[in-house]
């Protein structure tokens, strides 16, 4: 959302104090009181690492051996990524474990062929149950609970999602608009590349959007929405620089998810916006870590627990198949995901060697603790 589209909202002091910023051209420089006012006044950002599960309570019992769960993964890289801990979770468990990978452009499909075989629970992410709503009902009538991460804003159901852990990615565009309302001294430019076909990464864009807008009048914000086969074609380098080029004010460059950012830092350089632009993002892996370590133009990282989204799912998974129910405050606990931002070289270094982060020191023997497994 640009400037001018947020001053609808603002209140009368803000209204002035933008008025210092935006009078003349858009090339004015900032009024530096204002900024800094507008840099102190926001929260601080999550940069402490965490160290426990969002999940608390204990199954009644170890789970029903022999079961199976059907992982519905998407075509991104990072849904691989989340896959590899639901498989984990799913073994640790004693049940089996099947999948198959869908197209963006027919969730439906995907999840008709999981319903199909028949699975004790389907698991999937990403997508909001409007997509799917005549296959989650079906799966319903079948028995079959569906569970799921960052499908968007919505709330569980009978007929739709029977758990939603990290309901959106909003907190994590939230802690990211903070962070570089902090570092630009309230004069943040902010484009988020993303690619909407995949609903819930809307979410990642709210958040960042509705921090600038409470704390932040002389910040913007800005969208490169992109397609999978852009990614995949290796295009978003080439679609940002253009971006970056009509959009000379941008500071920050924002990755919806770190995938998003191969090949770009390098493009970026040649092309002479070394010194111009930060990168910071959401869903970091060993390239961004590495990054920050090397230093660069890489400034900030959410370290997203994909994996760990994995194992909460299975958790899901695990009571709704075996009990039918969810525990008092258990769909709160699941809401968000326990992330952070990763934002120096020490930060990054204390992830090594694999520099990812799969998730809270020790989840997997939470997890099987509170599954009562070894």
């Amino acid at each position: 959302m640009k400037i001018w589209q947020r001053t609808a909202r603002m209140s009368l002091p803000m209204l002035l104090a933008f008025a210092l910023v935006a009078c003349g051209t858009d090339e004015e420089p900032v009024d530096a009181s204002e900024a800094s006012a507008a840099a102190a006044s926001a929260p601080d950002p999550v940069t402490a690492v965490p160290i426990k599960i969002n999940v608390s309570t204990p199954l009644d019992q170890a789970p029903t051996p022999g079961k199976t769960l059907f992982w519905l993964q998407c075509e991104l890289p990072i849904c691989a990524k989340i896959g590899g801990g639901v498989e984990a979770a799913v073994e640790a468990a004693g049940w089996d474990f099947e999948t198959q990978v869908f197209k963006a452009t027919d969730p439906a499909g995907g999840l008709e062929s999981a319903i199909q075989r028949k699975p004790d629970a389907i698991a999937i992410t990403g997508i909001p149950s409007a997509a799917i709503k005549p296959q989650l009902e079906a799966a319903a009538a079948a028995g079959i609970p569906v569970v799921t991460c960052a499908p968007g804003p919505e709330e569980p159901s009978a007929e739709t999602f029977g758990a939603i852990c990290s309901q959106t990615t909003g907190p994590d565009g939230e802690n990211l608009a903070k962070w570089a309302i902090k570092d630009s001294g309230g004069v943040a430019h902010m484009v988020m590349v993303t690619i909407s076909a995949f609903p819930s990464l809307q979410t990642t864009v709210d958040g960042m959007e509705s921090v600038l807008d409470d704390y932040c009048p002389a910040c913007s914000s800005g969208v490169l929405d992109l397609t999978v086969e852009d990614l995949a074609g290796g295009q978003v380098a080439a679609k940002l620089i253009a971006y970056l080029q009509t959009n000379p004010k941008t500071n920050y460059v924002v990755f919806n998810f770190g995938d998003l950012e191969i090949g770009v830092p390098e493009a970026l350089k040649a092309s002479g916006f070394e010194d111009k632009v930060k990168l910071i993002g959401n869903g970091a892996g060993p390239q961004q870590f590495q990054a920050l370590i090397d230093g660069g133009m890489d400034a900030a990282w959410v370290a997203y627990p994909a994996v760990y989204s994995g194992w909460e799912m299975v958790d899901a998974a695990l009571r709704l198949a075996d009990g039918g129910e969810l525990p008092a405050g258990y769909q709160e606990e699941i809401a968000a995901l326990p992330s952070y931002i990763v934002d120096s070289a020490d930060g990054a270094k204390a992830l090594e060697p694999s520099l990812d982060y799969p998730g809270p020191e020790g989840y997997e023997d939470q997890f099987k603790a509170l599954w009562q497994v070894n």
